[in-house]
């Protein structure tokens, strides 16, 4: 007979409902992976050999993370997803600590105590690494989400990749050769890093072997293992953890386009800055050229008045010295006028000459002597028939 999986699957389940054992369990185990959820908590319950996933709802007692405890519930299969998971009505911690998480406490005291979780050695890592080595599995999604990443936001990064097993048998040790190998190569930056998973699954990251590797390596190391509620010993002896392989890319390179941008903004604001800069100044100078113009144009015209205001003194003082010389000038013509023989002609006066010769004297004449005489309107000529001096 030939059924389908949703009919296989609601037989499992038909056959857990009618076993009364399974649904009125009590089992003992270590309390691991112990999630948060809105109304409840996961949790997974473990001995040595096996482990089993629960849930219990907010009003049972809060399970602790490496805890012994008794949890009282009932078996359910999931038909959809063909999985096992115990409701936990009532749980019960024991005083007693895990075995594992116990290894755990004491190795990361160890260590801690050793020094190598303290931030003073821990070594800065690039934001903008051109060579990044990867310690991971080749075939999980966490290279390729690296890779992805580096290239989109970096598309100059060059990425190499040691492949490990990340969890199982000799998981460790791999992974420590491959954090000593980048070590001694050309690389700026390790990433060491899995998907998410529970406590043993990620238990390869808590290993001493893998936490001394790190804390030795010359090389700034990104611990990426897990997702954010993760935590192992390994994101502690790291310089820096990133919550996810994603975040580990994004922490080691530069998104470059994002870059660009910010430094083209940056020019934008410079440009505007300059040229406002130059407008400011362009304007201050010529507000200055135009009180320079106003003050030169101001000092011209006084000067031009003061230059008017001399001429003009100077043509009162010439004008006031040409009337002095047009009066002096009138004086002596009238002086000259006064004296001026033609007008003592005109008086009745002669003026008497022998060959040109003025006379001024009777006694220069002898009788029978031609003489002319000149009158204001003419001359004529006379002859001396006669003389008599003076008394």
């Amino acid at each position: 007979m030939t059924i389908s999986v949703t009919q296989l699957n609601n037989y499992i389940r038909g056959i857990f409902e009618i076993d009364g054992v399974l649904s009125d369990l009590s089992v003992c185990g270590e309390i691991t992976n112990v999630k948060r959820s809105y109304n409840g908590w996961y949790f997974t319950l473990k001995d040595d050999d096996s482990a089993i996933n629960c849930f219990c709802y907010s009003g049972a007692s809060e399970p602790v993370q490496g805890v012994m405890a008794v949890v009282e519930g009932q078996l359910n299969y999931f038909a959809k997803s063909g999985s096992v998971s115990l409701f936990v009505r009532k749980l019960v911690a024991s005083n007693n600590t895990g075995a594992a998480y116990q290894k755990f406490v004491e190795l990361r005291d160890k260590l801690s105590k050793e020094g190598l979780f303290e931030e003073t050695r821990k070594k800065y890592v690039p934001h903008s690494a051109r060579l990044i080595g990867v310690v991971t599995s080749e075939t999980g999604a966490v290279i390729h989400d690296i890779v992805n990443v580096s290239l989109r936001r970096q598309p100059f990064s060059d990425i190499l990749l040691y492949p490990v097993k990340v969890q199982g048998a000799d998981a460790d040790r791999q992974i420590a050769e491959g954090i000593r190998y980048f070590d001694k190569s050309e690389v700026d930056v390790v990433i060491v890093g899995r998907g998410g998973g529970s406590n043993e699954d990620l238990s390869a990251f808590n290993s001493e072997i893998v936490v001394r590797a790190i804390a030795e390596c010359s090389k700034p190391i990104v611990s990426a293992v897990g997702h954010g509620v993760d935590f192992t010993l390994s994101d502690f002896a790291a310089d820096k953890r990133a919550v996810t392989p994603s975040e580990a890319a994004e922490f080691v390179t530069l998104d470059v386009e994002r870059e660009k941008a910010r430094i083209f903004s940056h020019l934008d604001k410079i440009y505007s800055s300059t040229a406002a800069l130059l407008q400011n100044h362009r304007n201050s100078v010529e507000n200055d050229c135009k009180l320079l113009g106003y003050s030169v144009g101001g000092k011209l015209d006084n000067m031009k008045s003061e230059i008017r205001y001399c001429l003009k003194g100077i043509e009162l003082a010439a004008n006031s010295k040409s009337e002095h010389i047009k009066s002096d000038l009138y004086n002596v013509v009238d002086r000259l006028h006064s004296v001026n023989p033609v007008n003592i002609l005109k008086r009745g006066f002669g003026y008497v000459t022998e060959e040109t010769l003025p006379v001024k004297s009777v006694r220069q004449l002898n009788l029978g002597d031609k003489i002319q005489i000149r009158f204001y309107d003419g001359s004529a000529e006379a002859t001396v028939t006669n003389k008599k001096e003076a008394q």
